[in-house]
């Protein structure tokens, strides 16, 4: 069979505007121009760049920059309900669990098409499966030891792989097969992708604080919140839609403990949601953290709008006659001094939604009666009884994860 590579083919729907095709185009371009240091993942729709960059569309009229100080209302117990859903255990399970579904798909494909062996077909169903042990091996290290770190870099991968998958030809697959790979890959992106940022100001934000005053050109990287800044309440609904949470109808109140507080630059006493000073003095324009024990604290983060500028400049469109919404307002921040608060989690919390398969390691009972597959070899489904042991598939995919089989007919004759 002839392969055929479909770099462009990207799981968009259909497009509906002339302002959503710029939008397109301009997304196509910007994921593959690497160097700009922003992190852009064409697999989302236009609005993952303004959930990633935070920005607004803006008349073309506005010629005055718009330096608004950011005035959306703020609901404490929602966004440290989101923060707190977005770094637990179960959170990353459902992550590591996407990546090996993502991964279980592509290889039935693969095999349905009998292209074992081209390209590097193989090499990236194996690698989603790394990426979920990597996962796993990740909330080990919180569960033992409490160490969030490795974590950032595991999510990151699986989100940011998505240029290595589609330079491998894609061609062969069917219409229905490549929206089935689009629609998996696309959940496991946004929930990796979710899970990175609540966790990346603590990699160097409390140390550039401490050394402000002789960082010099890096002082850029200090004012930069790199979390998701702002309102959480669309990065609630998009987890919802995409089957990640399950927001509770009312958010349950989270208390704060005023006797437990600390500085930007001291190391964090306890892992968990801080508030700065200036959100319970009523101010707006302040979001919450995700501090980890034994990293220095952040800063607190001031937001504004910025000012307007002309996203199409460099994208010129032939008949271009839209100009209404040419110019938009990027959020941005600036690092300030604060005094951090510790935000208590509910003893009562709902947990990630998870409307995934059953999943069982090799040499482990087996959970329910019924047909199980693994990525680990082709043709693998079989029927396994409750409480017999799972087996091991000798191969060059690494650890035999058997995966509870959606469809339970039994084998045709």
């Amino acid at each position: 069979m002839q392969l055929h590579n479909q770099q462009d083919a990207l799981p968009w729907p259909a497009v509906t505007s002339r302002r959503e095709h710029r939008c397109r185009r301009l997304y196509r371009t910007t994921a593959r121009q690497s160097g700009n240091g922003i992190a852009i993942n064409p697999i989302q729709s236009f609005e993952g760049i303004g959930r990633q960059t935070r920005c607004r569309i803006e008349p073309q009229a506005m010629r005055e920059p718009n330096l608004k100080p950011y005035d959306v209302p703020r609901n404490l117990d929602q966004d440290a309900w989101f923060l707190y859903q977005t770094t637990s255990i179960p959170y990353y399970e459902l992550c590591a669990r996407l990546c090996e579904e993502f991964a279980e798909l592509y290889n039935r494909f693969i095999t349905g098409h009998g292209l074992h062996g081209a390209a590097r077909l193989d090499y990236w169903v194996s690698r989603y499966l790394t990426h979920a042990e990597n996962i796993r091996r990740g909330t080990g290290f919180i569960k033992h030891g409490g160490d969030y770190m490795p974590m950032i870099d595991y999510l990151n991968a699986p989100a940011t792989d998505f240029r290595g998958l589609v330079e491998q030809p894609l061609g062969w697959m069917s219409e229905e097969q490549r929206e089935q790979w689009d629609n998996s890959f696309q959940r496991l992106s946004y929930a990796c992708g979710t899970g990175t940022p609540v966790l990346r100001n603590n990699l160097t934000k409390g140390r550039h604080w401490l050394n402000r005053a002789s960082i010099g050109g890096d002082r850029v990287y200090l004012e930069r919140d790199d979390s998701d800044p702002g309102d959480t309440a669309d990065a609630i609904r998009h987890a919802k839609e995409h089957g990640l949470l399950s927001p509770p109808i009312t958010f349950p109140k989270h208390p704060i403990d005023a006797a437990q507080k600390a500085h930007p630059g001291s190391v964090c006493p306890r892992t968990g949601v801080w508030v700065p000073k200036q959100w319970l003095d009523g101010a707006n324009d302040f979001s919450l953290a995700f501090c980890v024990q034994g990293q220095p604290m952040q800063p607190a983060y001031q937001m504004h709008w910025g000012k307007p500028y002309d996203i199409w400049a460099d994208f010129p469109m032939p008949d271009d006659d839209d100009a209404e919404e040419r110019l938009i307002t990027p959020l941005e921040t600036t690092a300030v001094d604060t005094t951090w608060y510790f935000v208590l989690q509910p003893a009562a919390h709902a947990a990630p939604a998870d409307h995934l398969p059953l999943r069982c390691e090799a040499g482990q009972a087996c959970p329910k009666s019924g047909y199980w597959i693994t990525p680990s070899k082709s043709g693998s489904r079989r029927y396994f009884q409750q409480g017999t042991p799972m087996l091991e598939v000798i191969s060059d995919y690494g650890s035999t994860i058997w995966q509870w089989d959606s469809d339970q007919s039994d084998p045709k004759l």
